[in-house]
């Protein structure tokens, strides 16, 4: 009975029905498994950027317009800013990813709940983002 209430109501309700079962603290939905191509990263809320073609190589996530991708580092130690290759958007926000810091130049928009595996497909081109912009 109580799954049908939750499932009905919503996760926010299935949240609150699992912590009061003992089930465990509930944060955002985030999860880091092992494929055979590596660790998977899901952050919901999160705009993924990947080093290389097919999500693979460093990672690095953001939650909010970033005009300047200089100062920001894969989890690996590399540059961002013109070394980004495939993204993944699990958000509800339609981003735009520009050529030039402070959001001009060629640009591409990544939307809602979408991937990208290979940039050099899009407008914007491989290894050349420098600036994201949420909207």
């Amino acid at each position: 009975m109580i799954s049908k209430i939750a499932v009905r109501l919503g996760t926010a309700t299935a949240a609150v029905t699992l912590a009061a079962l003992g089930v465990g603290a509930l944060t955002a939905p985030s999860a880091m498994a092992g494929t055979s191509g590596g660790p998977v990263h899901i952050q919901s809320g999160t705009f993924h950027l990947y080093e290389k073609n097919g999500y693979k190589g460093g990672w690095a996530g953001l939650t909010r317009t970033d005009k300047d991708l200089r100062n920001n580092h894969f989890d690996n130690g590399r540059k961002v800013d013109n070394q980004t290759s495939s993204v993944k958007n699990y958000t509800n926000k339609y981003v735009d990813l520009w050529q030039n810091v402070g959001c001009s130049g060629a640009h591409t928009t990544s939307y809602p709940g979408t991937k990208d595996p290979k940039l050099s497909n899009d407008a914007i081109k491989d290894n050349r983002l420098s600036c994201v912009k949420f909207r």
